[in-house]
């Protein structure tokens, strides 16, 4: 699953500032400068199921490529019967 969406263009628009130099007193509560700047995420196991049940697709490949094919060439078909129940159905809010 690709979540950047084209987030790498932002920072040709939106240039990262400099990193600042951090200097804090030793003491308690005290940030170590290698802290500075680096961002952490931890994850719980149930998003670590959801993102495995993300990548595990029920798609059927091999039917949507020949689809895809056939409508570029021109040849899909639908049934003008099956269109009309469909949009009935979804007016009626009732499944068929």
């Amino acid at each position: 699953m690709n979540v950047r969406n084209g987030i790498d263009q932002v920072n040709s628009i939106f240039p990262s500032p400099p990193k600042q130099v951090v200097k804090s007193a030793a003491g308690p509560g005290a940030v170590p400068p290698e802290a500075v700047g680096s961002d952490q995420a931890k994850l719980s196991i149930a998003a670590g199921h959801v993102a495995s049940s993300a990548s595990e697709s029920d798609v059927r490949m091999d039917k949507v490529a020949s689809i895809q094919s056939a409508l570029q060439a021109g040849t899909y078909q639908v049934p003008s019967e099956k269109v009309a129940e469909k949009v009935i159905s979804a007016m009626l809010n009732t499944e068929s």
